[in-house]
């Protein structure tokens, strides 16, 4: 409310390079969050969530401690995408802060707080290694998007895809930790008994992201037709 009352009567800020470098940061740091997540132990030590812990992740307690960290520093990351709804805020894309954007970032906060605070379960972060995968390649559309309208007309056709990716890992993290409802699952624990929320959560996700998708790629070209 703050954003749009003072952008009234103001011009939109063209804000280019801003947003050039803001793709960048995005870019360099989701490609540090999965060379970090790797680096700690998943596809050589860390078991997918029904699999049991690895003695060698048992006596390398440094690699759990490492992937919570990374956890840590990925609450800021989300806190920092806020930036985002300010940028569309001051170059006057009101409708880009859509019921989409707000909840997508305000429950990423939420879920990674409860994660480090009443989880920490390591093998749950096969969660930020697949989202910070899908983001690097999202921001590196955006960056070249964003260079020069040329480019941004040659890239229209893969924006769609971008989309599509998006759901696609919502439903492959859906499959992931639905093993922690079956109650033969080493990780199902009383404190686990949260995550038929967070699986709602995706799907609320996905609902919100294939609305987006039919509206923004499927009705439009309809209204165009018509």
């Amino acid at each position: 409310y703050a954003g749009p009352r003072y952008m009234k009567n103001r011009p939109p800020y063209k804000l280019k390079t801003f947003i050039l470098i803001y793709n960048v940061i995005q870019i360099l740091a989701n490609l540090w969050f999965v060379k970090e997540h790797i680096s700690a132990g998943w596809f050589s030590e860390v078991s997918f969530i029904c699999g049991r812990r690895d003695e060698a992740l048992e006596h390398s307690k440094s690699n759990v401690i490492k992937l919570l960290n990374v956890i840590w520093w990925l609450i800021l990351l989300k806190l920092f995408d806020y930036v985002e709804t300010c940028v569309f805020v001051l170059r006057k894309k009101q409708n880009q802060v859509s019921t989409l954007h707000v909840y997508h970032h305000v429950s990423n906060v939420t879920f990674l707080w409860y994660y480090l605070k009443y989880i920490l379960d390591e093998r749950v972060t096969i969660v930020s290694l697949v989202n910070c995968g899908v983001h690097v390649i999202m921001y590196i559309y955006y960056f070249l998007a964003a260079w020069n309208p040329e480019f941004q007309h040659m890239l229209s056709p893969i924006k769609p895809y971008i989309t599509k990716l998006q759901m696609v890992q919502f439903i492959m993290l859906v499959g992931i930790l639905m093993q922690y409802v079956n109650p033969n699952c080493e990780a199902h624990t009383q404190k686990n008994k949260i995550t038929p929320i967070f699986i709602g959560n995706l799907f609320i996700f996905l609902y919100l992201f294939y609305d987006f998708y039919k509206k923004s790629y499927t009705d439009l070209p309809k209204q165009k037709n018509n």
